[in-house]
C-alpha cells in the first residue's frame, strides 16, 4: 500500500509543469548534436562516390613507408602511365606496380609485363 500526504495531488496542479533546468537543456542540445553530426557523416558516405579504374582512366593506391597516396589520370596522361610503369622515375615498390598493371588492365589500356610478378 503506498502512502500520499493529503493535498499532494493539489501542489503538483498549482506550480504547474516542472521546468527543464540548464544542465537538462545542455546534455539535450549536446545529444541533438551529435545525432546531427552523425547524420551528416552518413549522408556524405552515402553520397560520395569512389573513382574505380574503367574507360581509359586509371586509379591506384599507393601506401608506401612515409605515407600513401591517390593516383587518378585519364586519357593520354594514363596511357604515357601504363605504358611505362617500370620506366626510370617510377616507383621501386613491386606491390604498388602491380597494382598499377591491375588498374591498367581494369581501365582497358596496355601493360607491359611487370617485373617480379610471376
Amino acid at each position: 500500500m503506498l502512502i500520499i500526504p493529503s493535498g499532494h495531488w493539489q501542489e503538483e496542479a498549482a506550480s504547474g509543469p516542472r521546468k527543464i533546468t540548464r544542465r537538462e537543456r545542455w546534455i539535450l542540445g549536446s545529444v541533438l548534436a551529435l545525432v546531427a553530426v552523425i547524420v551528416v557523416i552518413v549522408a556524405i558516405s552515402f553520397t560520395s562516390k569512389q573513382r574505380t579504374s574503367a574507360n581509359g582512366c586509371i586509379d591506384v593506391s599507393a601506401a608506401t613507408v612515409i605515407g600513401g597516396s591517390e593516383l587518378y589520370r585519364c586519357g593520354t596522361a594514363a596511357r604515357d602511365l601504363c605504358s611505362a610503369p617500370t620506366s626510370p622515375g617510377a616507383t621501386d615498390n613491386v606491390s604498388f606496380r602491380r597494382a598499377l598493371a591491375d588498374a591498367c588492365r581494369k581501365a582497358g589500356l596496355p601493360v607491359p609485363a611487370v617485373p617480379g610478378s610471376d
